[in-house]
């Protein structure tokens, strides 16, 4: 669920006079606003922010170099679709640019918002922002499948297609082994597999593509292509896992996430929430125990995003 229009308005100006929010960096991320209606006041959104949904994932990966600086950690805020982002992002904006002094205690050079890239190439609404489309940010952000050119966004878009794909990346078989019977190669067959599925992801092939212009599966014509191509490469140990971020930067990695079910899961109904809980869980393991630990010089991109907010004055 997500907020309408004039619920995102509301939720955003409780966010703009909360004093807690004094020469700290904002991120508006996506997630579900169901427990925001009606509109919480500032405290029960931090709160709220803090322990559920994209935001919570987030706030546990703020590096451990972060929490040595003594700089005010970040602060995440939920907002819901990724269009609720974009719009709440130039609201905020346009509102403390509107804002009379002691009504708005944003600092707008410290506001951030961070959303998956998906597939469409949605406009940014704000008409002065320097990028007018998703993927504008994203040529110019991303190079080679690497963080570039940082310092030229407040706006973010995952390197990766989702989110839940940070979950599933190469470097995470050991945790997942360790704590959970997840075999990432079969993941990634069933991503691949699932690929031609998806009418969005034939819809947006051919622009998609581009972003893995960097690898030889970036030649591939169709995703049967890609699909064979993909199969072909699994050669060394490096390929395969170069081949894995090739998988998460085209292909859903949403739907496999939600798919993932606890062991302790029963037939009953509250299965679905055992199920849920089970993969929140892990998720948070994921960003305290992998994502937090990284370097600050780590090209992660979870990292590399962090460090763009530590580089804010």
């Amino acid at each position: 669920m997500s907020f309408s229009r004039a619920e995102l308005e509301a939720h955003c100006d409780e966010i703009i006079k909360d004093p807690a929010i004094r020469n700290r960096v904002i991120v508006l991320c996506e997630g579900d606003t169901t427990p925001f209606k009606p509109t919480a006041n500032a405290a029960r959104i931090k709160a709220f922010a803090q322990t559920t949904q994209d935001s919570a994932f987030y706030y546990q990966a703020i590096p451990d170099w972060w929490r040595t600086t003594r700089r005010p950690e970040p602060s995440f805020y939920v907002c819901g679709t990724q269009d609720n982002v974009l719009n709440a992002y130039s609201y905020l904006a346009d509102k403390h640019q509107a804002s009379q002094p002691n009504e708005s205690y944003l600092n707008v050079n410290k506001l951030f918002a961070f959303i998956d890239i998906d597939l469409a190439n949605k406009k940014i609404p704000k008409s002065d922002y320097p990028f007018k489309k998703l993927w504008d940010i994203y040529n110019d952000l991303y190079q080679q499948g690497k963080v570039n050119n940082s310092q030229n966004h407040r706006i973010w878009v995952t390197g990766l297609l989702h989110k839940e794909a940070y979950f599933l990346i190469p470097e995470l078989q050991n945790l997942l082994s360790q704590h959970h019977s997840i075999n990432l190669p079969d993941i990634y067959q069933t991503m691949l597999n699932y690929m031609g599925k998806h009418q969005d992801v034939h819809e947006n092939f051919t622009q998609a593509k581009t972003r893995i212009n960097h690898h030889p599966l970036g030649n591939s014509l169709s995703i049967e292509a890609f699909q064979q191509n993909w199969q072909q490469h699994q050669t060394t140990e490096t390929d395969k896992d170069a081949l894995a971020y090739i998988l998460l930067t085209l292909a859903k990695a949403k739907p496999v996430w939600n798919g993932i079910k606890s062991p302790n899961g029963t037939e009953t109904s509250a299965k679905a929430d055992i199920n849920k809980n089970y993969r929140d869980e892990l998720c948070l393991k994921i960003a305290k125990d992998f994502y937090a630990k990284q370097s600050r010089n780590s090209d992660h991109h979870l990292p590399q995003f962090f460090h763009r907010l530590a580089q804010t004055p």
